[in-house]
Order: C-alpha cells, then structure tokens, then sequence
C-alpha cells in the first residue's frame, strides 16, 4: 500500500499494491544511478536483499551503491570478502543526488537514523520495499512526496519480493551473486524456514539458488557458528537470570552494557539470544532487552503464534511482523522492562478473555 493510501478491502489493497509494484518496477528501469540501504542495526533479510539487489543491478549496467546507517556485522563479511560492496558511514563518498534510492527492510524512515535527513531530498525518487505491516497511527512517521511504500506482510522476506521482482524486470540473469543475497535474505528471515511465514516460494528460491551455486552448509556456517567462547559465557550468564511473569506466559532476558563490553559483544553478537527462551513450555511472548551504545534500549520479542505482538511495538515507536517484532527507547532498563512486560500482559489477558 502506498504512503499515502486509505485503508480499503483486501480486493482493492492488492490492485493498490499491485499499481505500487508497477511504479517500482518503472523507476528501477528509468533509474541511472540507484542507492540502496536498510535499517540500522542490519539483519540478514536486508543485507542479503540489498546484496542481490547490487549484483542485480550492476549485470543491469545500472550505476549503484550500497550505504547503511551501521557497518557491516562480521558474520556477514561473506556477503562482500573484499569490504567494497557493503558500506556505512565514513567509508564511502555519496553521490549528490541519485535517481532512485531503494530502502530495504523497513517501513519507517525512522530506522535509518540520521541517514534519512542527510538523503531523503537528495535522492529525486525514494522506494521503501517491505513486508512488514503499515505503519498506522504513528503520527510522527511521514513520508515526503516522492516516496513510495512497496510492502506485502505476506512474504516471507525482502528476498521473496525481489526474486518476484526480478523475473518480472528480467534486466539481468541472476548469477551466483545474485542468488547468494537471495539465500541468505530468505534463509534468515524464516530461521532457517521454520517460521510459520515460510511460503512455498521461499523453498522455491532455496531450491533456485542452490542451482545456482550456493552452498547451504557453508551460509549456515558463516552466520550462525560465529560465537566466540566471551558470547557463550554472555548466553550463560544471561540464561541464568532469565525472569519471567507470575503467569509464567512472558520470559525474558537483560542485558546492561556493561555486561555486554566485558563479554566484548556487538549487539550482533547478541541478536540470537532470544531464541533460546522460545524452548520454555509456558511462555508465550519472549523478550530481550538490550542497552545499546547510544543510550536507548533495544527490545526485540517473539511471540508462539498466538499473541499479536507488533501493534504493542507499533504502539511504543516500533514495529515488524505479528509474531516477531522490536522497538527502541530513551529510557532506563528498568523502566522499558516495566513498561513493556505490563502491556504484554494486558494483551495476553485480552486474548485470553476475548480471544484476540
């Protein structure tokens, strides 16, 4: 659905949607010069997105960059070995203007940090490609004119979306580069295509992109097997004092910063922790609070399935999928603890009651 559109019935939103991919797919084929970016804090399904996005368009003979509001994590250096490629601040000098600049991964220009004042008039055409749900009543979210929103909550990434883009473009093949980005946007988003998100597609491109030359095990390796010893002493350390609500249905996990510098751990290092509290029987909504360097604290939860969970991140300057969703704010541990567990009792005592 595009910035600027109503809400409508389900028939009338996928023909909206539908118009909105066109537009993109026409901005794409008249761009010259395409600068591509995701979210602070990059995951896999925006590193591996705006990877095959790049190769992509460089067989389209299009000129194009890669520049993010954070640097590359280390897992991922896989993505680009010579350290050319993926781009944050300071390491590469931008362009003056751009034709078009494809933001990947998110719908909220708030997430790009201080990149969204520096390019946003910079760039003549803006694209946000998402699958994360509309950012609704959140008044200080705006986008200007020449920005189009290109979501669809049903995908399973943001590789999912481009694989489907690229077939329609057929600018290029898609190469083992191509195909690498893919893989690992896809793999990554699903947890390894064990999210209830996962679509028949999602295989489909697994299956395409291993004929192309991608090696599942070595992805895999380079991504996950990435801990060192400090991490999993941090993991310990953390899992001893998971706590937990009188109900038992919310778990969750602590980290100050202090912690976090003496284990020598980025906040990357981290960003699996929170799978490990999935495991307990009663709990139906995990978190992880997390103090960042910037003085704000993180919060990333997972919901079983069956407590919506992204309205309450929405409500609180975040957002994401229904049942894995962040946020961040300008407060104390303690109190984003407090505020937080207490809205997500409220919203599983509701669902419980009324059954939503």
């Amino acid at each position: 659905m595009s910035a600027k559109s109503k809400p409508a019935s389900k028939a009338t939103d996928t023909v909206a949607k539908a118009k909105d991919f066109q537009k993109f797919r026409e901005h794409l084929e008249q761009a010259k010069r395409v600068l591509i970016s995701t979210h602070m804090l990059p995951d896999g399904d925006g590193l591996g997105a705006e990877t095959a996005l790049f190769h992509y368009l460089k067989r389209s003979r299009k000129a194009c960059r890669i520049y993010n509001p954070d640097n590359l994590p280390k897992r991922y250096r896989f993505l680009d070995p010579k350290g050319q490629i993926i781009l944050g601040p300071g390491e590469v000098e931008l362009w003056d203007t751009c034709d078009l600049w494809v933001i990947l991964d998110t719908n909220d220009p708030r997430r790009l940090g201080k990149l969204w004042n520096e390019l946003s008039l910079r760039a003549k055409k803006i694209v946000f490609l998402d699958h994360h749900a509309d950012m609704t009543g959140v008044p200080e979210v705006v986008y200007p004119p020449h920005a189009l929103l290109v979501s669809d909550d049903q995908s399973s990434s943001i590789g999912e979306l481009l694989f489907r883009l690229f077939g329609e473009l057929n600018l290029a093949k898609i190469n083992k580069d191509v195909a690498l980005g893919l893989y690992v946007s896809v793999m990554t988003d699903t947890n390894s295509f064990r999210y209830g998100r996962t679509t028949p597609t999602a295989h489909r491109i697994a299956a395409e992109t291993i004929e192309h030359g991608v090696n599942p095990e070595e992805v895999y390796q380079a991504i996950y097997s990435s801990k060192e010893l400090s991490h999993l002493k941090l993991l310990g350390n953390m899992l001893q004092n998971t706590k937990s609500s009188c109900s038992g249905k919310i778990a969750w996990l602590e980290m100050n910063l202090e912690l976090r510098k003496q284990h020598k751990a980025s906040a990357d290092d981290t960003q699996s922790f929170l799978n490990q509290l999935l495991l307990l029987k009663d709990a139906e909504v995990v978190c992880l609070f997390r103090e960042e360097d910037d003085g704000q604290v993180r919060v990333s939860m997972k919901s079983k399935g069956r407590i919506v969970i992204n309205r309450i991140a929405m409500e609180l300057g975040g957002g994401g999928h229904a049942f894995a969703a962040g946020l961040a704010i300008s407060s104390t541990l303690d109190k984003t603890v407090e505020t937080v567990t207490k809205r997500l009792e409220q919203a599983i005592q509701s669902f419980e009651k009324f059954g939503k």
